[in-house]
């Protein structure tokens, strides 16, 4: 390098410094100098010396900044430089540099810091510049053009785009991405043209970037939507863009928007098949009217309306074919349209080809010279309407011929018809009844009955039926029946009412008059009604009478004659035991009786327990067999095992073997006998008496006898009724079984048809409990009482009654006091509770009953026992005798030994 000196070469070979001087010698592109640490010139190569102009010995020892352009010489660009390379290594530069003759040139270079190789010291710097002011001039030339290109593309309002070859958006100007929506230009840099446009329209753009690479013109219209998705229409072409080169390297797509051309074509469209598609409309006419209102264009279906041929009809005026009397209201028409462009629709006649008439609704309105105006035929509709007026007016004389109040009502209740007879019964024109009115007709009492009525029918689109009090045009008060019925119309739409008031008033009086003698009849009636009714109870008691006189008689005989043996002396003791034995079952047989005369009488108090009745029926079969004799056959299907009631089981058996018996007779000893059972979920109503629901249990006694004729169903159950001889039947069979079934909560139901039998069902309460297993009967020996359970309190109000129940007593070993009513008991327990074991008490006595005196003595010694004994009771037979022990009379000696020791015994509740 010029300014540096050589090194001898050794050994015939070059020093590395002398070849480094020589390369940079060689590089004539790039001038490169070195510097001192303070940046001052220290070598300089030939290149420098033609870029620049300064020879090496000119250079060296100048300032590196020597070479810098004043303004960056002004910003100290060297010493930036120099100090980047100090503390980085390397600074590079492109920028404006000086020549010795004073002119700038464009340098891009860079300057690097120098270090010793082998102890590394910072020696300097080394500054390369290569003159790149043609490039640089180019390149300022290329970005004025593309600045001029851009404000070109800026400036256009279409969407300009650059593609490369293969359709990738390179550039779109701002008009552009304005019109696609576009926020980032970097949203669609690179994108494929393509890929914007529906999958529908792809086609269209393939084939247009083909033409333009191959040098023609690719043109096409399409819809594609905005990158907010707003649908457009575009006019398209394609180019390439040219250039100076072996082939062009761009693409231009210039897109105008069309949306509102293509928008104004389409509701051009629109309106042309509009109006195609209404003069094609067969039921509608349209007409084009000229300056002079004369026709230039008609509707097929005008023509046919008319008769008219086309030929015929261009050219007439509206005046030849509006009949005379319609002049004035076309005339109006007319005036209408020339002023204000258009008319209200009307109605008017117009002339057919043949001079026949017809009816047309007309609508016209004025488009820029001419006038089109549509018509509707109607003249099915006014002749249909001319028909209603001709049926409503043959309505509206009938309604008014008839002597009654007609009225009709809308959809929701309001009257819109009222005929003239209104007019004549309330003295005020029919109008004021419309709507409302009707309320000021009728009295204020009757008003809300009135409106209930209506309304109640009303919702439910039912008959309306009431009859309401209104007062006539002379304050007089009247009865009206009121009826109405809903009106609708072919296709079943709700219309409102139709109905007709009738005056009733003399009718009602007539009935009140009638009502008055029926009730004065009736009160005759049933006065003959109750002798008669006594008369039959005098009748029945004598049949009672009767049979339980037969009955008791012949118990009486046998125990008088058996009581008159036992008197006679020297009496065998076997036979004495016979007539004992004979006088005891005597006595219970009269038992029995008076216990099915307390069971008719619903006082029998019963004697519940829980039984399954498909056990129970199943032994008493055995007992009924004997019973009805051998020609009648039994059978006992059982359709529920287990089910259980809770009842008096002696009563139960006793009402089912009275229900055999009565079948028995009525087969006259020979039939089928069946006693079913099922469970049942209600009870059906009979003899006037409702239903019940709830669990039952069924258990029916059919016969295949006679049957009974319909008019004793309701007598059966009457007290005493039989329809046997006097002295054969009590009646109290199934007064029997009826009281039974009332007591328990049940019911007794009847079935028969005259020659196929009978069959009587029993309905008890199925019980919950489970059944207890029946006590076996033990025969026990009259025992003596135990120690320390001695004293008894006797309470009996009959002296006969009370020294025989004291004798039992005694002789059964008690120690006993008598107290002839509950007062003198209660006054004796103050003096004396502690003494008695027990108290033996009656339940019927005058005063306090043996129940109530139970309670007291309860109340006030809890610990002392209770026993009552009856044979009748209403408290008894309601339940009330639940609280104590119960000892039902007649009682045996035994029985009331065993009630006394606290044994359970049949006659022991």
């Amino acid at each position: 390098m010029t300014g540096a000196p050589a090194s001898s070469p050794r050994g015939g070979q070059l020093s590395r410094g002398r070849l480094a001087e020589l390369v940079l010698e060689s590089t004539a592109d790039f001038a490169i100098f070195t510097t001192d640490l303070d940046g001052l010139i220290t070598s300089w190569n030939s290149a420098a010396e033609r870029v620049m102009g300064w020879s090496a010995v000119e250079a060296v020892g100048q300032h590196a900044s020597m070479i810098f352009w004043p303004k960056e010489r002004a910003r100290e660009a060297c010493g930036q430089e120099i100090e980047e390379a100090r503390a980085s290594g390397l600074s590079r530069d492109e920028r404006w540099h000086l020549r010795k003759d004073g002119a700038r040139f464009w340098g891009a270079g860079s300057m690097s810091r120098l270090e010793d190789a082998e102890s590394g010291e910072h020696l300097g710097y080394c500054k390369i510049v290569r003159d790149r002011t043609e490039q640089h001039q180019a390149g300022q030339r290329l970005e004025a053009t593309k600045v001029l290109l851009r404000n070109v593309l800026e400036s256009n309002p279409d969407c300009l785009k650059l593609l490369d070859l293969e359709g990738r958006l390179t550039f779109m100007n701002g008009p552009g991405l304005r019109l696609m929506e576009i926020d980032t230009p970097h949203f669609v840099s690179g994108c494929p043209w393509v890929s914007l446009w529906p999958q529908d329209e792809r086609g269209k753009v393939e084939g247009a970037l083909a033409k333009a690479r191959a040098g023609e013109v690719g043109r096409f219209q399409g819809c594609c939507p905005t990158a907010k998705g707003k649908p457009k229409w575009w006019d398209v072409q394609v180019t390439a863009v040219p250039s100076t080169g072996a082939g062009s390297g761009l693409l231009l797509a210039t897109s105008r928007d069309i949306t509102e051309l293509e928008t104004t074509q389409s509701d051009l469209r629109r309106s042309e098949e509009r109006l195609r598609t209404a003069l094609s409309i067969s039921t509608v006419g349209v007409m084009f009217w000229g300056p002079g209102f004369g026709l230039t264009e008609v509707s097929d279906a005008f023509l046919r309306m008319t008769g008219f041929s086309r030929e015929e009809a261009i050219g007439k005026t509206w005046q030849e074919l509006t009949p005379l009397e319609f002049h004035a209201s076309s005339l109006k028409a007319v005036a209408d349209v020339t002023t204000r462009g258009e008319a209200a629709p009307y109605e008017k006649q117009y002339f057919r080809k043949d001079g026949s008439r017809w009816w047309g609704l007309f609508a016209p309105r004025k488009v820029g010279e001419e006038v089109v105006e549509f018509v509707l035929d109607v003249t099915a509709r006014k002749e249909v309407e001319q028909a209603l007026r001709e049926s409503e007016a043959r309505f509206r004389h009938m309604a008014d011929s008839v002597p009654a109040l007609i009225w009709m009502t809308d959809e929701v209740g309001r009257v819109t018809f009222a005929n003239m007879h209104h007019d004549h019964m309330f003295g005020r024109p029919a109008a004021e009844i419309l709507g409302d009115g009707w309320v000021s007709i009728v009295l204020p009492e009757d008003l809300e009955r009135h409106t209930n009525a209506f309304l109640a029918a009303f919702e439910t689109r039912t008959v309306f039926r009431t009859e309401t009090r209104v007062r006539n045009r002379d304050g007089q008060v009247r009865w009206l029946r009121c009826e109405g019925v809903p009106r609708t119309d072919d296709a079943g739409r709700f219309l409102g009412y139709t109905g007709c008031n009738l005056d009733i008033t003399e009718v009602r009086l007539a009935a009140e008059e009638l009502e008055e003698l029926v009730a004065e009849r009736t009160a005759e009636l049933m006065a003959a009604e109750e002798t008669l009714r006594q008369s039959q109870k005098l009748e029945a008691l004598g049949q009672l009478t009767g049979g339980v006189a037969h009955d008791f008689n012949n118990l009486l005989t046998i125990i008088r004659s058996s009581a008159d043996l036992l008197a006679r002396p020297g009496v065998p003791e076997e036979r004495r035991k016979r007539y004992a034995e004979a006088i005891s079952d005597t006595a219970d047989r009269a038992a029995k009786l008076t216990g099915q005369l307390l069971a008719f009488a619903r006082r029998q108090p019963l004697k519940p327990e829980v039984f399954a009745v498909g056990d129970r029926l199943q032994a008493l079969a055995g007992l009924i067999r004997p019973l009805v004799g051998p020609r009648i056959t039994i059978d006992v299907p059982l359709h529920c095992e287990g089910c259980a009631v809770e009842t008096d089981p002696n009563q139960f058996e006793t009402a089912v073997v009275n229900l055999a018996v009565n079948a028995r007779d009525a087969m006259g000893g020979e039939g089928r006998l069946t006693i079913r059972t099922w469970l049942a979920s209600e009870v059906p109503p009979a003899r006037g008496h409702r239903g019940a629901r709830g669990n039952f249990v069924a258990i029916s006694v059919s016969d295949t006898g006679a049957g009974i004729r319909p008019e004793l169903l309701g007598r059966i159950f009457e007290p005493f009724f039989t329809t046997k001889e006097v002295g054969k039947g009590t009646g109290l069979g199934l007064s029997q079984v009826y009281g039974f079934a009332k007591q328990s909560r049940g019911e007794l139901h009847v079935e028969s048809k005259v020659g196929q039998g009978a069959t009587f069902t029993l309905y008890l309460p199925r019980a919950e409990k489970k059944p207890i297993a029946p006590n076996a009967t033990v025969t026990e020996r009259i025992a003596t009482p135990e120690s320390g359970n001695r004293n008894v309190l006797l309470v009996e109000d009959n002296i006969e009654v009370g020294e025989f129940a004291r004798s039992l007593l005694e002789e059964l070993g008690y120690t006993t006091k008598w107290a002839p009513n509950a007062e003198a008991a209660l006054r004796i327990l103050e003096r004396e509770a502690d003494y008695f074991d027990l108290v033996f008490s009656d339940v019927v006595m005058p005063g306090m009953s043996g129940l109530e005196l139970g309670r007291e003595i309860r109340r006030q010694w809890p610990a002392l026992r209770i026993i009552l004994t009856s044979g009748y009771s209403q408290v008894l037979a309601s339940g009330g005798s639940h609280e104590f022990e119960l000892l039902h009379k007649p009682y045996s000696v035994e029985g009331l030994s065993n009630a006394l020791r606290g044994k359970r015994d049949p006659g022991l509740t």
